[in-house]
């Protein structure tokens, strides 16, 4: 079941967030705002996290996948 940091969705609040972040460093440089430019790599610090994250459980998916292939050839194989 998805839930808030699954692969797609991860992907997504990375995109999200990172594009945020930017946003955010790039506004506190020309309003030359140390704290909103502070703020806004935070943001992208999380965004790759969370990047990260999407990253890890889609390899974590393929693998599942895989094993469950490995698993019904076996079954196919020990029934022949």
């Amino acid at each position: 079941m998805a839930d808030s940091t699954s692969g797609p969705i991860a992907a997504l609040r990375a995109l999200v967030d990172g594009s945020i972040g930017l946003s955010k460093q790039v506004i506190g440089i020309l309003l030359d705002n140390d704290r909103l430019q502070e703020q806004g790599e935070a943001q992208q610090q999380k965004a790759r996290a969370l990047k990260d994250v999407a990253q890890k459980e889609a390899e974590a998916e393929a693998a599942r996948a895989e094993a469950k292939t490995q698993e019904a050839r076996q079954k196919a194989a020990s029934k022949s």
